[in-house]
């Protein structure tokens, strides 16, 4: 008999009447956690995805999108891993490349310098 009460006596004070509310208050923790957790996961995936370079090959078709206005294209190459250029006191990542088209029966070679991240021209210059 004593021994039952003191069975009792533990399990009112290890599992109070209020344990609704304390699975409660867990559940709205790890419902909390879980929220908190996809946005910084989310703010992250993001952050990662602002600095990571534009596919070499995409940022050609840009370019050549770009020449195709004023004439056909004989030819294009673009160095598929940027390199690190000094602009103005700024590294800068760059793709580098080159454009021949045909201006006036005569073949006209461009290279051009364009943002890795961008994929914007920083640079277009004709070659002599």
């Amino acid at each position: 008999m004593v021994k039952k009460a003191l069975i009792n006596q533990l399990k009112h004070s290890l599992f109070p009447n209020d344990q609704k509310q304390n699975y409660a208050l867990a559940g709205s923790l790890f419902a909390c956690g879980l929220v908190i957790g996809g946005v910084a996961a989310a703010l992250i995936y993001d952050q990662v995805q602002a600095h990571k370079a534009k596919d070499g090959m995409e940022v050609l078709e840009a370019v050549k999108d770009h020449f195709k206005k004023d004439g056909d294209i004989e030819g294009s190459w673009i160095e598929l891993q940027p390199v690190h250029v000094n602009r103005f006191g700024q590294e800068q990542k760059l793709y580098y490349g080159g454009i021949s088209r045909l201006e006036n029966n005569k073949v006209v070679q461009y290279e051009f310098y364009a943002d890795a991240i961008t994929g914007n021209i920083v640079d277009i210059f004709a070659i002599d």
